[in-house]
């Protein structure tokens, strides 16, 4: 029986080392069994942990001492694309929560502490999206959880050779540390998942918040878009053509343009069959020209691949959710999803916004001043990730968690409501003046030596439109703090204190917790 036993697992263990040689694939344990030679059990109880990593049980006597690394950085949209779907799914089943745009660098951080030594430590370079979003919540928050801690990380390092590209530099320890903890060069108390010294704790989903924050239509195709004279020319040959022909509205419209207009126009047949399309032949036939010959030629591993060949005249999403929560309303809020400055705007809702806008089903001044609000921003810089410099808003991760003043009263309200609509005309009177749009007015915001009487004026509203959320809150015990305050990255910013910052943010926290709790109660 033994000697069965003994066959089988031969035959195992060669058929996988002739998979991993035909696939390239590199095994730990068999390429240094002295380093994982297990006198433990696989039991928890017995000291081994399970990070997720399919077969990665680590028992205290086995493992490295040190691993430094540089892992591959790879955006979670597009690790199908190179990878393939089995090697995705394989991610999403092994190193749960692997999802959304978690990076594959996630992944490999989680590997590295699944082969360390109880009280082994690393140094690996790291995206700059290693603290952020789905990335951070794959990786670095798996480990803070299961007794990894931080102990060094320096942040917005330049990568050699492409000043645009940042990384991060993180080390940690399986264990306690007790040494010195270094933030940035600073000596700090804490490195959170993060990568900040703040306290580690996860801001939570509140369901009251749904149905409010979308991202736009995504389209997969640019044919869809044409230009404003082209689709005149569309509607004057066929006037029916105007049933299908809408403004589109993207990110460089709400930041560039003087009055967020949009730049184009967009060929939208919504869910119809290929027979109603049909009726509009001019339009139908840009689609089949411009979008078709793409769609055909994405492969297998695309996500929706036979959805998109198969339904070419349609956008890939359209956003029926969001629809149906601005038919209400005839303008909306909207912002463009990755931007360096904190900028919410209206739009009217007879347009179209693409996938690089979030749409917010307010009308309202006073939840422009709520979302405009540096009480908002500094929530969404904490939970936000990046694109270089720049920060992307993520409807999940910086609105759908976003504690709401609970019982605002009425007059508190209303004064944020009056704030709020004197800020958004001044400043669009500041942006027709100067011809300027909404990043370069928040540039000269920002910058100490604008002294303009209209710059200095929206500095001014904005301090009062703080002020007034603050008391929304019921926070008017807070002092802002407002003046030029430099960041973590040592940019100079119109902003609260940093002190008043950390504050608010710690009531932001425990507002998340008691709003979250209390809905699970009444669940």
């Amino acid at each position: 029986m033994l000697d069965d036993v003994d066959t089988v697992r031969a035959d195992v263990t060669g058929a996988a080392i002739g998979m991993a040689t035909e696939r390239a694939f590199f095994h730990w344990e068999q390429e240094f069994p002295d380093v994982f030679h297990h006198k433990g059990t696989k039991d928890t109880k017995a000291g081994a942990e399970h990070l997720g990593d399919l077969g990665a049980f680590v028992v205290d006597s086995s493992g490295f001492d040190v691993v430094l690394g540089n892992p591959p950085f790879v955006g979670g949209l597009k690790i199908s694309t190179t990878a393939g779907n089995k090697y995705r799914s394989y991610l999403d089943y092994a190193y749960d929560p692997f999802k959304g745009t978690a990076d594959l660098c996630a992944a490999f951080f989680r590997r590295v502490f699944a082969i360390l030594r109880s009280g082994g430590m690393a140094g690996m370079v790291a995206t700059n999206t290693i603290g952020q979003g789905d990335t951070r919540e794959a990786g670095l928050g798996q480990i803070v959880q299961h007794g990894g801690t931080l102990h060094y990380a320096r942040r917005f390092v330049k990568w050699s050779g492409d000043a645009s590209v940042e990384v991060n530099l993180v080390c940690w320890k399986k264990g306690a540390w007790k040494g010195d903890i270094v933030l940035d060069k600073r000596v700090v108390m804490q490195i959170s998942s993060r990568l900040d010294d703040e306290v580690e704790q996860k801001a939570l989903t509140l369901h009251s918040n749904r149905g409010r924050a979308f991202i736009g239509y995504y389209l997969r195709g640019i044919g869809f878009a044409i230009e404003h004279s082209e689709a005149n020319i569309l509607i004057t040959n066929y006037p029916k053509n105007s049933e299908c022909l809408f403004p589109l509205l993207n990110g460089d419209d709400i930041n560039s343009d003087v009055s967020q207009k949009p730049s184009r126009m967009v060929i939208y047949f919504r869910d119809w069959k290929l027979e109603r399309a049909q009726e509009y032949p001019e339009l139908l036939r840009i689609v089949e020209e411009r979008v078709k010959p793409e769609r055909m030629k994405l492969p297998p591993s695309s996500s929706d691949y036979r959805k998109l060949r198969d339904f070419w005249w349609r956008f890939a999403r359209a956003a029926v959710d969001m629809q149906i929560a601005i038919r209400p309303f005839n303008r909306m809020l909207v912002k463009a999803l990755t931007s360096e400055m904190h900028m919410f705007t209206f739009a009217p809702t007879n347009i179209i916004c693409s996938h690089a806008v979030g749409v917010f089903a307010f009308d309202d001044d006073y939840h422009f001043a709520l979302l405009q609000s540096s009480i908002h921003e500094m929530w969404v810089r904490r939970n936000a990730s990046t694109m270089r410099t720049d920060i992307r808003y993520t409807p999940s991760d910086c609105f759908d968690t976003f504690p709401f003043p609970q019982s605002p009263s009425a007059a508190a309200k209303a004064r944020a409501a009056q704030i709020g609509g004197e800020y958004h005309e001044h400043r669009r009177q500041v942006m027709l003046a100067r011809g300027e749009g909404l990043t370069r007015t928040y540039n000269r915001f920002h910058n100490p030596t604008e002294t303009g009487d209209d710059i200095a004026q929206l500095r001014a509203l904005h301090a009062q439109l703080d002020s007034a959320i603050l008391h929304c809150y019921g926070w008017s015990d807070l002092d802002p703090g407002h003046g030029f305050h430099q960041n973590e990255r040592g940019q100079t910013r119109f902003t609260v204190s940093d002190a008043a910052r950390r504050e608010i943010l710690a009531r932001l926290l425990k507002l998340n917790g008691e709003v979250a709790a209390g809905e699970r109660e009444q669940a």
